[in-house]
């Protein structure tokens, strides 16, 4: 059946992608949330917890432990938002920043085999439909 086959592929790239192999040092959650975070600092910006829970899709719960994780290791700072005293505005720190550059540099040395394996044209016609099937299943899950 379709649905079968589409899921068992599905879970099989979940599982290939959320491996803690493919990220030294850290998990892929807060990999994850590095990347976040690296990005918006790269424009000059900053997230929120709640901004990061939004992005990753983590609750709430876990985004905690992860930001406290990163914040034992010196990896995250937390600063209070001089446009809203309320919020407390997330970014890495200098450390944060350079390991998070060190295991990035690694993943995207497997991405580029990936290319290399599949092809670009193959590639540049994924990327488009991950991109619809992560639209599709968020507007799925909203309307359960």
């Amino acid at each position: 059946m379709l649905n079968e086959e589409l899921l068992f592929t599905w879970l099989q790239l979940g599982n290939v992608v959320d491996n803690q192999r493919l990220v030294s040092g850290m998990s892929f959650n807060e990999a994850m949330v590095c990347g976040l975070l690296a990005r918006a600092q790269r424009s000059g910006g900053s997230l929120t917890a709640s901004e990061l829970c939004a992005q990753t899709r983590i609750l709430k719960s876990q985004m905690n432990v992860i930001l406290r994780s990163l914040e034992r290791e010196g990896l995250l700072l937390r600063q209070r938002s001089q446009t809203d005293l309320r919020s407390i505005e997330l970014r890495l720190s200098p450390e944060g920043l350079r390991r998070y550059a060190e295991a990035h540099r690694k993943v995207l040395v497997l991405v580029d085999r990936l290319i290399s394996a599949m092809g670009e044209d193959a590639v540049h016609t994924l990327i488009p439909l991950l991109r619809q099937v992560v639209e599709v299943f968020d507007t799925i899950l909203q309307e359960a």
